[in-house]
């Protein structure tokens, strides 16, 4: 997997077609705007994903202008689409926003991939990047210190689903996953090194290799002849549902568990019924901060968010703008050191943001919940 991951870098870095440049020491003229790049999934793979972290970014900016801006210098949002399925543009897009567009930071991208293959770009640039759906996982390359992350731990959540299994009685687990890599790979590892633990065996452990299948039948079948007390599904949008009704329709119905990516409202609104023996762990938004932000998230897009991943994107883009303000506008590397300090920062996502020396938010370990479905609901689920 390493050698795939540093393979696909190579390719981005030959084929990308950038050169690298540096922020200017001084704080740009006051009329000019502050620019503020923004890479998710807003076609292909994850793409319902991607277009809730944009519209969490678009609102933090809206707020932010509506505030008065940086200083009375107008923000603005530059927006470019990257999914996992279209890494060989990786290079260009990150070349377009340091180069062309000139901004002082990047929220995003979307998932481990795109990161990983971005990341040696903006190490060079000296442009901080402030990912909102990332695992930590991919600081373990020492790839360096301009990669920041305001997503959760995803550790606390296996091990919340963890003690929920144990305290269900599941013992013998089966896991499916899209795909040997990212975010998929990670959080099956967790969930398979903690499993002892929990006193719980994997008794299968499949990788489908594809995160855009339809046809989930063979997997399920396979799964089935080994007589699990429940499947971890680790779910790729937008397979959930069709993944729960090939379930159904090849008679299994042993419970489901999955991580947050199971929980969202565009799935909800999609196949309820399909989801009533799922339980998913997911973060745990329930205090005064997020409250005004899912308001102001409604009120202006007349819905609530359908991913967590739109308050961490909400998030990223309030923590650069706040360090920022430490810099006098100065991005580069007075930008990640300022960020590096994040410390005890109010936060949607969580009550308190603070980074973690490898630029991860640290995560308490009551951040994650289980929830299931009941009557079209997602709610908490309760022994």
């Amino acid at each position: 997997m390493k050698n795939l991951i540093w393979l696909i870098v190579i390719l981005v870095i030959i084929g990308g077609g950038w050169w690298f440049s540096q922020q200017p020491e001084t704080p740009p003229a006051a009329s000019e705007p502050i620019k503020i790049g923004n890479i998710a999934a807003l076609t292909g793979a994850g793409v319902a994903i991607g277009e809730e972290e944009l519209k969490g970014a678009q609102l933090a900016v809206a707020e932010a202008n509506a505030a008065g801006g940086f200083r009375g210098r107008p923000v603005v949002l530059v927006s470019e689409d990257l999914s996992i399925d279209k890494l060989k543009s990786a290079g260009a897009i990150a070349s377009k926003l340091i180069n062309v567009d000139k901004v002082v930071a990047i929220v995003g991208p979307q998932w481990d991939e795109p990161a990983m293959a971005i990341l040696p770009i903006i190490e060079q640039s000296q442009i901080p990047m402030v990912g909102p759906d990332t695992t930590d996982t991919i600081e373990t390359g020492g790839l360096g210190a301009y990669f920041f992350s305001t997503w959760y731990d995803n550790r606390v959540g296996i091990k919340t689903l963890l003690e929920f299994a144990e305290r269900k009685n599941l013992k013998k687990i089966s896991i499916i996953r899209p795909l040997n890599g990212g975010f998929w790979k990670f959080v099956s590892d967790e969930f398979t090194s903690g499993a002892p633990a929990h006193n719980i065996t994997i008794i299968d452990d499949v990788d489908i290799g594809n995160p855009l299948t339809t046809d989930y039948r063979t997997f399920i079948a396979k799964i089935k002849t080994k007589k699990p007390d429940a499947i971890f599904f680790v779910t790729a949008d937008p397979g959930e549902c069709i993944f729960l009704k090939q379930m159904r329709e090849l008679g299994i119905k042993v419970p489901l568990l999955a991580t947050e990516a199971a929980g969202n409202y565009a799935s909800l609104n999609q196949c309820a019924g399909d989801m009533v023996n799922l339980y998913f762990s997911t973060p745990k938004i329930d205090h005064p901060q997020y409250d005004v932000f899912r308001k102001s998230f409604t009120d202006k897009y007349g819905r609530e968010p359908l991913f967590p991943s739109a308050v961490t994107a909400y998030d990223a883009v309030r923590v650069i703008l706040l360090a920022l303000e430490k810099t006098d506008g100065i991005g580069g590397e007075e930008l990640q050191k300022a960020l590096a300090q994040t410390a005890d920062l109010p936060g949607a996502s969580l009550p308190v943001i603070t980074f973690k020396k490898n630029g991860f938010v640290m995560t308490p370990d009551d951040s994650f919940e289980v929830q299931t479905v009941k009557d079209g609901k997602f709610v908490e689920y309760r022994f």
